[in-house]
């Protein structure tokens, strides 16, 4: 199961056109609900899962609002029931009006307006990591976080101040450093794996990979209105990350 925003809706459609090259006349049956898309292999008795949730805790409507509660999982108990379970967020978090999902924080019992975006972020995965440590069995069910999905809008991230989007773009980086450096999202994510009590967490350090590859992306051929320099090329960027799930499974 993977779970999280249209970046893992991205890996999935990788996953899942890598499984028909592979078996190309396997039976299969897809169901569609409201959260989650599942394809089933019947030949395999296998189950290709997504679970959207752009933030994996939980987002709430009440009197007030919709309200962001960084300190809940509810759906932990659909997706704890999994053999292997690929998480991913950071996208949402940073997102404003009108794009935002929430009107509302609720944290260690405050209502907020607004909180430190990065710090939401933090809130969110440690409650995220105390979920796994508490009701996964990972003796039975493996757990992998996807490291930070870079975007490419800002040239000088990457040592070209003239350029402002992925638009013309058909090389990676030259070399292998990326002038900006590592997301501090990444950073946290690897602090919060590092404290919890065991390694029961296998991080795919997909981040430094993915900043080089600034012409990986749609662009403007994704159907999108405008620019679309977040996502990724079926098959390309994401068939790496599966690869490096496969290597590790």
């Amino acid at each position: 199961m993977y779970i999280g925003d249209s970046l893992s809706l991205n890996i999935y459609e990788s996953l899942l056109c890598l499984l028909h090259a592979a078996v190309p006349e396997a039976k299969f049956n897809q169901v569609i609900l409201r959260e989650n898309v599942t394809v089933t292999f019947l030949d395999y008795g296998v189950e290709i899962v997504l679970f959207h949730s752009n933030l994996l805790v939980d987002i709430e409507v009440e009197k007030i609002g919709r309200v962001l509660k960084l300190d809940s999982i509810k759906d932990g108990q659909i997706w704890k029931n999994f053999d292997i379970l690929i998480f991913n967020t950071w996208l949402w978090y940073a997102r404003r009006p009108p794009g935002q999902q929430w009107d509302f924080v609720e944290y260690n019992g405050q209502i907020l307006k607004d909180m430190d975006r990065v710090e939401a972020f933090r809130a969110g995965l440690k409650t995220w990591a105390k979920w796994v440590e508490t009701d996964v069995d990972t003796t039975k069910t493996k757990v992998f976080f996807q490291g930070t999905s870079p975007a490419h809008y800002h040239g000088s991230e990457w040592g070209e101040s003239t350029v402002n989007s992925c638009l013309n773009e058909t090389t990676p980086v030259n070399g292998s450093t990326y002038p900006s450096g590592l997301p501090i999202a990444l950073d946290i994510v690897k602090q919060v794996l590092k404290d919890m009590s065991k390694p029961i967490v296998n991080l795919l350090d997909i981040t430094k990979l993915s900043q080089l590859r600034k012409d990986g992306h749609p662009s403007i051929y994704s159907g999108r209105d405008g620019l679309d320099c977040t996502h990724w090329c079926i098959g390309g960027v994401p068939d790496t990350w599966n690869q490096i799930l496969y290597s590790l499974l």
